[in-house]
Formats: structure tokens, C-alpha cells, sequence
């Protein structure tokens, strides 16, 4: 068995999930507080915004990473103006 090293594989999994979720939350906030200020159309989800915004920053990753589409940008926009909007 080789010797324990002091930075093991899942250490950047766990950096990496501890980055992710803290921009989760700040979002979550960030909406919650547009909300809040009426910024945000009436009875506006923000668990379903919120879903919507990270798939399509997903989706968008995928996309310009995986088939270099420059498209994809005016894409996730639109996908978000429309979780924003939920009219």
C-alpha cells in the first residue's frame, strides 16, 4: 500500500463542493433578497430559479467546453432571463 500523502483525490472533490455550494447560497441569497425588495415578479420561486440558473451555467459549460458552441452564451442568457422572469 503506498504511503498516505497529505493531499489525496478527494481533497480537491471536497474544495470543489465546498466552493460550489457557498456560490449556491450566496445565489440563493441574492435572489431572496430580490425578491424581498420587489425587484422580482410576485410569488416568485426561488428553488426553481435557482435550479434553472445553475443548469443552464451547466449547460453552458458543457456546451463551450464540449463542442465550442459560441451560441451558447446568448443561450444560457435567454435561459436565465427567463428564470428570472417567470411570468
Amino acid at each position: 500500500m503506498p504511503p498516505a500523502s497529505s493531499s489525496s483525490p478527494a481533497q480537491p472533490s471536497r474544495a470543489v463542493a465546498e466552493v460550489w455550494s457557498r456560490w449556491r447560497e450566496q445565489l440563493r441569497a441574492d435572489l431572496t433578497t430580490a425578491a424581498q425588495n420587489c425587484e422580482l415578479p410576485a410569488e416568485f420561486d426561488i428553488d426553481q430559479a435557482l435550479f434553472e440558473i445553475v443548469a443552464a451555467g451547466l449547460a453552458l459549460n458543457a456546451a463551450m467546453q464540449l463542442q465550442h458552441d459560441r451560441a451558447a452564451a446568448g443561450r444560457a442568457r435567454r435561459a436565465i432571463e427567463r428564470a428570472l422572469d417567470q411570468s
